[in-house]
């Protein structure tokens, strides 16, 4: 009970322990002190991970207000400029519709209200927000100092048989390094070359998208396209009903440089990251998204399916074993 309220904080440290070990490495390698090179990187972390997700969150509240008032503004006046034709007419008068208005600002007001919510907490609950950065460090120090010596350790802990320990560690490894890698690090690559694109071709709120994208790409059965071809659409479409040919080039330019750049990412790099043997049933890793995120709220889409893949992992152990001695 004591360390409930510590658990995502004692999480994240291990996490990051995990994703920073090779730089640990190659640190105590030139040094040849633990201590040195695990205070350099946590010192990294700061600078390269705390400091800018304190800057995105301030950025986003502000982008996403900025949506929220542009989704109002084009529902008042219509969806696309000096509409003349009878597609476009169709087209604003379906989305200036009750129900279709009404639905598009409520999504807006919601995902308004939870953005600005959680990160007026982050930034407001200051002391909390102290004790659990504290902890995530020296989590943080210690998993990348002593870390090793603990695993070899854990076997006695939980009086596993060493068979059973070394399977269990060696997929607790792949699944892990599949879920951080295969699919959070691929994310985060297409959120920020989604949001990246967006600068380029005068989409507002390109961070906030480029965030939405990032959330749509841990999800295999969505992806980012979602994104992206409704907004290069919407860019050609208003082109064409304004006879613009800037902006059906800009549309254009969106989409190509969209698939090859943001929805060509995860078909090119995800299995050279990962491999064959720490993939992860396309159910589990949805199944453990949304239950996350419905546990614990943002973190659950790391959390959610790297516990219930962890879990899956356990039981086909014990069920194995079991099977084994009824054999016997």
């Amino acid at each position: 009970m004591i360390l409930k309220p510590l658990l995502l904080a004692l999480f994240i440290g291990a996490l990051l322990a995990y994703a920073f070990y090779p730089l640990y490495t190659f640190a105590l390698a030139k040094t040849g002190k633990p201590t040195f090179s695990s205070f350099l990187v946590c010192f990294l972390v700061l600078l390269i991970v705390i400091i800018p997700a304190g800057l995105l969150i301030k950025v986003l509240i502000q982008e996403s207000y900025v949506i929220y008032l542009l989704v109002k503004q084009k529902l008042a006046v219509g969806l696309f400029h000096n509409c003349t034709t009878e597609l476009c007419m169709a087209i604003s008068e379906f989305s200036q519709g009750e129900w279709f208005s009404t639905q598009l600002k409520e999504i807006a007001r919601s995902a308004t209200t939870l953005i600005i919510g959680k990160g007026s907490a982050f930034l407001v609950n200051i002391p909390r927000l102290a004790i659990n950065l504290f902890v995530v460090f020296f989590t943080l120090f210690y998993f990348l100092k002593d870390g090793e010596s603990l695993l070899k350790r854990l076997h006695t802990y939980f009086q596993l048989r060493y068979n059973n320990y070394v399977l269990i560690l060696g997929r607790v490894k792949e699944i892990i390094h599949g879920i951080v890698y295969g699919f959070l690090l691929i994310a985060m690559i297409q959120g920020l070359f989604g949001a990246l694109g967006f600068f380029l071709f005068g989409i507002p709120s390109p961070l906030f998208w480029g965030l939405v994208m990032g959330f749509f790409a841990l999800i295999p059965a969505i992806g980012t396209g979602v994104v992206w071809v409704p907004a290069s659409l919407i860019l050609i479409l208003d082109g064409v009903f304004q006879d613009s040919t800037s902006l059906i080039l800009k549309g254009a330019g969106l989409l190509v440089y969209s698939f090859i750049f943001v929805g060509s990412v995860d078909n090119i790099l995800r299995p050279k990251i990962i491999g064959d043997k720490a993939k992860v049933h396309v159910a589990i890793i949805m199944l453990g998204i949304f239950g996350g995120i419905l546990l614990i709220g943002p973190l659950g889409v790391i959390l959610g399916p790297l516990v219930l893949s962890l879990t899956v992992e356990i039981m086909k152990v014990y069920l194995v074993g079991k099977k084994s001695k009824e054999n016997l």
